[in-house]
């Protein structure tokens, strides 16, 4: 694994501490999934744009786009809220298991509707395969046969994946940005316009001032989606999206390894009944974004291949 590759794998490792770190918060010490979200996610923001602004340099000239800067933080306000809700309900290892690859499908389609993107044959199978593996992990909550006799889907499963919707469509507004501003920059001003977004609900349905304890975790908590907002950037920059999102897919794996840890070290975690079911549903997810992003990632290792930087160097010597 070489330094680009291990920014990436950084980032994956943020998400799922970060996602378990939101299960403890609402399932352990009962703190609402709006009051995570309308403190912690602004604060992670404002951090953003300040590191972006007074340490990197860089002129804030995001909201200038506010076109698409508006939209884009709504649903990510959306998808946000219904992510630590989802997460308070059927638990880290499994939500992110099933939005990922759902979202990354729904992505696909979005841009080829909307952005008039190419979509192959091979990119097809690999959506198929990551649907496979979402339902995988929809089902890994109950046993078979009681799955197959009553609903599939409870709530924190439809909250999954309209979070993973949520998210997508973020996502494609968002991406508009980062062709005109610095991804730190578009991500500190999406986190900021969200949580200000949420704040007003958890005001009216949660109006309870948190704790100086509850405050700390909060702090505490914000620095993460920082952290991953930082290290996102730079994977961007070093290795490009499609790369970023399939190593970034790991966040599956490595979540349910973590809670299985903690498990064992008697710590409380909410876990799906069939492991094994939500572990091939992740494998798949993998699998599928894999072939979503396939012709990009064969791009990205030529360029890195010494064979392919001495065949272009003979090339060009050969046509001097």
């Amino acid at each position: 694994m070489n330094i680009k590759s291990g920014v990436a794998f950084a980032t994956a490792f943020v998400l799922s501490i970060e996602t378990i770190f939101v299960e403890s918060l609402t399932a352990v010490l009962q703190i609402s999934p709006l009051t995570i979200s309308s403190n912690s996610i602004p604060l992670a923001g404002g951090m953003s744009l300040f590191i972006a602004s007074l340490i990197m340099k860089d002129k804030i000239t995001v909201f200038k786009s506010w076109k698409h800067l508006l939209p884009g933080s709504a649903f990510m306000a959306l998808g946000i809220i219904t992510w630590y809700d989802s997460v308070s309900r059927i638990g880290a290892s499994k939500e992110s298991t099933i939005t990922g690859p759902l979202e990354a499908t729904v992505v696909l389609f979005l841009a080829w509707f909307f952005l008039k993107e190419r979509l192959t044959k091979v990119q097809l199978i690999g959506a198929m395969i990551a649907i496979v593996g979402f339902f995988a992990a929809a089902i890994s909550g109950n046993a078979l046969e009681i799955s197959l006799t009553f609903s599939l889907f409870s709530i924190g499963d439809l909250e999954a994946i309209l979070s993973a919707v949520a998210f997508a469509i973020a996502i494609i507004f968002l991406t508009k940005l980062v062709g005109f501003h610095s991804p730190i920059q578009v991500a500190g001003a999406s986190l900021l316009i969200s949580g200000l977004i949420l704040a007003p609900f958890q005001l009216t349905y949660y109006p309870e001032i948190p704790t100086m304890k509850e405050w700390g975790f909060l702090l505490l908590y914000s620095f993460l989606p920082l952290v991953g907002a930082l290290l996102y950037s730079m994977s961007l920059r070093k290795i490009g999206a499609s790369i970023t999102s399939i190593i970034a897919s790991s966040t599956y794996l490595m979540t349910i390894m973590i809670q299985l840890t903690l498990r064992e070290l008697g710590l409380k975690t909410i876990l799906p009944e069939n492991i094994l079911l939500l572990v091939v549903g992740g494998l798949l997810g993998m699998l599928g974004i894999s072939l979503i992003h396939k012709n990009t990632i064969i791009l990205s290792f030529r360029s890195w291949s010494p064979q392919f930087h001495r065949g272009l160097v003979r090339k060009v010597r050969k046509d001097e």
